[in-house]
């Protein structure tokens, strides 16, 4: 399976700065994870979609480009989308994939306890019952992945923080 995990590579100066960028972007009720025609369970999300200028603004992509070097499956450098998710607990998610594209994950909030859950989940691409990977929601934590991969958000506990923040940037084969 082309995925990376990687934790303590971002300094907390950096995720501070960070969180308060993300949390002071603005915020549409939007896509979710199906279509509507498909599944009238699906709910839209709270995202922010950011510009290169928000990313770059943000200091977070010199380490997200450090991992990538440092990672030979993850050959896409373009970026196509950033976005902010904000999940609630009581959000739904799907399975869902990115098909011919790479994703960088980032855990934006900087404390996280156990029994607050968050995972992301990751399936076997040939059998959507089974899950191949879990990663636990950790601050600071990276991602990289094949966006082939099917996965899907699970919700914190009400237990938790109102949102779970996550940087998904992802990436094409074409260089803007």
């Amino acid at each position: 399976m082309n995925l990376r995990v990687f934790d303590n590579k971002v300094p907390f100066t950096v995720r501070e700065k960070l969180l308060d960028y993300c949390t002071r972007s603005t915020f549409s009720l939007g896509w979710s994870d199906r279509s509507k025609i498909e599944n009238d369970k699906a709910i839209p999300n709270i995202h922010s979609s950011w510009s290169d200028d928000y990313l770059n603004e943000s200091k977070i992509l010199p380490y997200i480009h450090e991992c990538i070097n440092e990672t030979p499956f993850f050959t896409c450098l373009g970026v196509e989308n950033v976005i902010i998710n904000l999940i609630r607990p009581s959000d739904v998610h799907f399975i869902h994939s990115h098909p011919n594209k790479q994703v960088a994950l980032y855990y934006c909030n900087l404390n996280w306890e156990d029994g607050w859950y968050g995972e992301t989940v990751f399936y076997d691409p040939n059998n959507l019952e089974e899950v191949s990977f879990t990663s636990l929601y950790k601050p600071g934590r990276i991602i990289l992945f094949d966006g082939s991969i099917p996965h899907a958000i699970r919700p914190q506990s009400v237990s938790g923080p109102k949102y779970r923040i996550t940087l998904t940037i992802v990436f094409n084969n074409y260089i803007n």
